[in-house]
């Protein structure tokens, strides 16, 4: 017996819309990777891979550990873009209690979380991909924290969002 059992059997399918966030967000994957694979043969053999709070290096490693942002990108873009595109929304666990009246809303809701949260991280991948390169090219003089921290923020509190919308549809 699943849990889901109960969660009313009705197809939701992604919009137009959440087709096109995930269409974008592969787009800003493959731009990530090109601007590693544009940049990494001019760059030095050691690179930073680690910053204090004040945006100070305080690891080095070889160049090749650049490639882990846009390859930790892909990975779950494509994890994450499965569930969009594939996953029955009545599988996802929902907040408040799924109805054969609300059903329709909340499956939208929690198929629009996932494409936003996709799109947001792969956009903070990307631009740690790119305020790193302007650090080491030394466009910038030391990395701006308070940046790259508030974009994963925004990402770790999207799903509140859809969660508080989740509760404002009728029951």
């Amino acid at each position: 017996m699943s849990i889901f059992s109960k969660n009313p059997k009705i197809e939701v399918k992604p919009t137009a819309r959440d087709k096109n966030l995930v269409k974008l967000g592969w787009a800003i994957v493959a731009l990530n990777i090109l601007l590693v694979l544009v940049f990494y043969f001019d760059l030095p053999e050691t690179i930073p891979t680690h910053f204090n709070l004040k945006g100070e290096a305080d690891g080095h490693g070889h160049k090749s550990t650049l490639w882990i942002i846009p390859i930790i990108s892909a990975a779950l873009y494509f994890g994450l873009g499965f569930f969009v595109t594939k996953m029955k929304p009545y599988h996802m666990n929902y907040p408040v209690k799924v109805t054969e009246k609300n059903a329709p809303e909340l499956y939208a809701l929690g198929i629009r979380m996932i494409a936003v949260m996709n799109l947001a991280s792969v956009i903070a991948f990307l631009l740690t991909t790119v305020i790193l390169l302007l650090y080491i090219k030394g466009i910038v003089g030391t990395i701006d924290v308070q940046l790259l921290v508030g974009s994963w923020i925004i990402v770790g509190a999207l799903p509140f969002l859809y969660i508080f919308k989740m509760y404002s549809t009728p029951k």
